[in-house]
């Protein structure tokens, strides 16, 4: 609440000290008395702009002093901004303007447009002729329930607060363990397509070394046909060529492939008996 004003060498005003009661006040006057300067004077102490015109002619500086009875918002406000608080409660608020500048103080420590700004609105609302229709805005409706609500709906407040908090809290865990739940699902789904796909697939015991022997033949295809035909014509070759070095040889491209198919190890394990005769063979007729 503003319990009094001291206006100082502003306009029209030489000096003038007004004090507010409790409830309505009211200022009277005919045109041109100051009431307007007055109003001002309290816009001007609060961070309005400081125009040097306003100075009263023929001084070099003028003053404005508010007086608030403080509501705890606005001493939080002060505690806030680490700015000292009077042991009545009341809070001071100085402005003085000279040609070259102006100088702001709270409770005598000086202070910036934005503190004195910010606390301000903890203090007092101007309003003007068509300020009404700050009603119309539906983000002030809140603010206005809860400033005519009082200090009694503090703890109301906190409370709902809490149980506000809590609400989001349950709802949050709530859709976890929905979500926690569809996972599972997902996942026992996913598990019983590929039951399902295994079931119809019908693998046999065996199979897998079946298939993966299989892949490695065809991977080397073109190199076991190679090495089987270079084979064939050498033990195939007519003439006098040279059976046992050609069997050797057939051997030795045979082995080179015959991890890839069991019937090209087959040939090459007959090949090396063949070639185990034929060394037998020579050895007993040259003895």
């Amino acid at each position: 609440m503003l319990l009094s004003i001291h206006v100082k060498n502003l306009a029209l005003i030489q000096e003038q000290e007004i004090e507010f009661g409790r409830g309505l006040n009211i200022l009277t006057g005919e045109t041109g008395a100051g009431k307007s300067v007055i109003i001002g004077s309290v816009n001007l102490a609060l961070g309005g702009k400081a125009d040097k015109s306003l100075i009263r002619e023929g001084e070099d500086s003028a003053l404005v002093e508010l007086v608030f009875s403080a509501e705890e918002e606005a001493l939080a406000c002060l505690r806030k901004m680490e700015l000292p608080i009077e042991e009545n409660g009341e809070i001071l608020i100085q402005r003085k303007m000279t040609t070259s500048r102006s100088i702001s103080r709270i409770n005598g420590e000086t202070v910036t447009m934005k503190q004195l700004q910010e606390l301000s609105q903890h203090l007092i609302s101007i309003h003007g002729q068509h300020d009404n229709q700050i009603l119309l805005h539906k983000q002030k409706h809140l603010e206005i329930l809860d400033d005519y609500a009082g200090d009694h709906m503090i703890a109301l407040k906190e409370k709902l607060s809490v149980c506000y908090r809590d609400y989001l809290e349950g709802k949050r865990e709530l859709e976890s363990s929905h979500l926690e739940e569809q996972d599972r699902k997902r996942e026992a789904d996913l598990a019983a397509y590929e039951v399902e796909e295994i079931e119809n697939a019908a693998p046999e015991e065996g199979e897998d070394e079946r298939l993966e022997a299989r892949y490695h033949k065809m991977l080397h295809a073109r190199k076991i046909a190679q090495a089987a035909g270079e084979a064939f014509s050498l033990v195939e070759e007519d003439g006098g060529g040279n059976v046992p070095a050609n069997i050797s040889s057939a051997i030795r491209l045979l082995s080179s492939v015959s991890a890839y198919d069991d019937q090209v190890n087959a040939f090459t394990e007959q090949l090396t008996d063949i070639e185990d005769l034929l060394n037998d063979f020579t050895r007993g007729l040259s003895g």
